[in-house]
């Protein structure tokens, strides 16, 4: 796992490479590397994980091709045992050779026989073009820059900010706010972009020409589904491949920790490896709460137990959340709202201080094997819709859009937002758009009020998708943004805060494109959410100790900083943090916002406690890495 950044411009020296390298090295602090033949300049910063010589370090070069690679290849011998074949010498055990030598034997295609992991550049100087690729399920994130004739890209936004000023984006705000995090290939600034899951650019330095390609789509597999003549053998299929891609993970030259919550995900994960490996180290945070419906470690203390492990715990205290808090933006460089990056970071120190250099997490199970109750519950509600008469619902829309205008104008009422989001759903046509939005924590017509642009639902690859199951729409929504947009980010950036590799043992794309071949009928057989990995979990661990409702990984928000945000709010969310913003995001929705909140809290309850947080996070975004931003007019 490492860090990667470059450009190609005649504005840029060494000294430039050197700025950018020194933002991303808590990615890779064992070695770095630097390459400039100008216009193109590429900057590597190695955590040494396979092949720990310097024979491993990159920039890595071979005939005419430069390579800086961020990821692990975990089939990387059999390929190597392949390419040998084909008259290749290999001079390391490193999974960076294989990379380039399959680049200059398959070239584009070279990225079709890889398992694993990856963002990585490569620079040809025969031809003169870069390429950037990003692995199918976007484990590994990858930015870049585009704009008057330059190009620049890195593994993280900090690097790019490093040697050229950035504008907000308008679309990256109303993407934050509406989700919590920016969406696709959007971020939250004006001309970068994130390279999307699955495809690869191509930049022609001669012309300055970019071209984008996808080389993996999930829609591919929806739309190709197993037929199963037995559950026992697909359930047969589907351990075995479990196994495989588990197995894989553990390929290290450095110790290996686990993430380990004691849900059903870590459960099977640290289940099948222990069977496996024998003895593995896992670790847990737990919270301290006055409710036990945020703490999961007792449960997790009880599998470890049974399992052997050489397990650690820390319970997270509302002091030590503070002081994570305040460090959120030193791991984040863009509005990020998922309050667990606090606890995830906190793991991740835990499992480096106990020698860890690599770590399992267990992203993914919910994704692809139908974990989230809210699937079942927001099918029943859209069939509901679909069978309401057109008329009916015309009647419904001009009743109560009046009703939603004028709701949205009272300062203590969140009706406004609530009625907005059922007109939503009464006028979505599709399952994509119901799904999105009965997720958002605000509707598309009170978003456009908040921010100066208007909301758009986001695009799918295949019109015929549309033919597929609801339930299988929803998971694709969350594969494709929720999973690599929110929690594939958490979990990179809070590991490689801390000079950690993490790892996603469900994210083998193998067993991506098993899950999704698979019916619903059988990933949630008889209303039971994945029903299949249960039914494998149950072969080699009690029944007891895992059946029980989903709980999730989440800190107690309210509990905890209720005394606080009163505070942050009057400090934060005020003209002086937002008026920098003021072609952006409309001001007086943002003290609306502040008043229903302090009306709720005179109640004791929550109802818009998810936008203040969003809110607040931006505010605290902005001082971090905005500070003397002002916006272009």
């Amino acid at each position: 796992m490492c860090g990667i950044a470059g450009f190609v411009s005649n504005e840029y020296q060494k000294t430039d490479l050197q700025k950018m390298g020194n933002k991303i090295s808590h990615r890779g602090p064992d070695s770095g590397g630097e390459f400039l033949n100008i216009p193109v300049g590429l900057v590597h910063k190695r955590l040494s994980v396979l092949d720990l010589s310097d024979s491993a370090n990159q920039p890595y070069f071979f005939d005419k091709l430069v390579l800086i690679f961020n990821g692990e290849i975990y089939n990387y011998k059999e390929l190597r045992q392949l390419l040998v074949k084909k008259g290749y010498q290999f001079d390391s055990n490193s999974d960076t050779e294989v990379v380039i030598k399959a680049f200059h034997y398959w070239r584009e295609k070279s990225v079709e026989h890889f398992i694993g992991m990856f963002a990585f550049a490569l620079y040809d100087l025969n031809d003169q073009n870069l390429f950037l690729f990003r692995d199918r399920i976007g484990v590994k994130p990858i930015y870049f820059y585009s704009h008057n004739k330059q190009f620049i890209f890195a593994s993280e936004l900090k690097a790019i900010k490093s040697i050229i000023p950035l504008d907000v984006s308008s679309q990256g705000v109303n993407d934050y706010l509406r989700f919590g995090y920016t969406i696709g290939a959007n971020t939250i600034y004006k001309n970068v972009y994130k390279l999307e899951p699955g495809h690869f650019l191509k930049y022609k330095i001669f012309n300055q020409s970019l071209t984008k390609t996808c080389y993996w789509s999930p829609e591919n597999f929806l739309l190709d589904p197993f037929e199963i003549k037995s559950e026992e053998k697909h359930a047969d299929e589907l351990e075995e491949l479990l196994v495989s891609s588990f197995k894989y993970r553990m390929v290290s030259d450095v110790p290996i920790g686990i993430f380990f919550s004691g849900g059903i995900d870590s459960s099977l994960v640290s289940t099948l490896l222990s069977k496996h490996f024998g003895q593995i180290n896992t670790f847990t945070i737990g919270f301290e709460s006055d409710t036990t419906r945020f703490n999961e470690a007792k449960y997790a203390n009880k599998i470890a137990h049974y399992l052997g492990t050489n397990h650690t715990e820390k319970i997270l205290t509302m002091r030590e959340a503070k002081v994570r808090l305040d460090d959120f933006y030193n791991i984040y460089d863009e509005p990020f709202s998922d309050a667990s990056g606090i606890p995830t970071s906190l793991v991740s120190e835990l499992a480096k201080s106990k020698g860890m250099k690599v770590v399992l997490s267990s992203d993914g199970g919910d994704e692809l094997f139908g974990g989230y109750p809210r699937y079942k519950q927001l099918e029943k509600i859209g069939r509901n819709l679909v069978n309401v008469p057109i008329g009916l619902k015309n009647l419904a829309h001009s009743t109560l859009l009046p009703l939603a205008n004028i709701s949205s104008e009272l300062a203590y009422g969140n009706f406004g937002n609530r009625i907005s989001k059922i007109l939503e759903n009464i006028g979505t046509d599709d399952w994509q758009a119901f799904y999105e939005a009965n997720i958002v924590a605000i509707s598309k017509s009170q978003m456009d009020k908040y921010t100066f642009r208007n909301s758009n639902n986001l695009p799918l690859f295949h019109a015929d998708i549309k033919n597929i199951h609801p339930i299988k729409q929803f998971m694709l929504w969350d594969l494709k943004y929720y999973l690599p947009d929110d929690l594939l980010v958490k979990i990179d950036r809070a590991t490689m805060y801390h000079g950690l590799e993490g790892r996603e043992p469900f994210l083998d794309h193998r067993l991506v494109e098993f899950a999704l071949r698979t019916p619903v009928k059988l990933l949630m057989k008889d209303g039971i959410e994945k029903y299949l990995l249960k039914k494998i979990l149950t072969r080699h661990l009690p029944n007891k100790l895992f059946d029980r409702p989903k709980q999730g990984f989440s800190i107690p928000m309210f509990e905890w900083f209720k005394k606080d945000f009163d505070n942050m709010i009057i400090s934060k969310l005020n003209i002086n943090s937002f008026g920098k913003y003021q072609q952006i995001i409309n001001y007086e929705y943002i003290k609306k916002e502040m008043k229903l909140y302090m009306h709720s809290k005179s109640v004791n309850k929550e109802y818009n406690i998810t936008m203040i947080w969003r809110l607040l996070s931006f505010a605290l975004w902005g001082e971090k890495w905005n500070k003397n931003y002002k916006t272009n007019k």
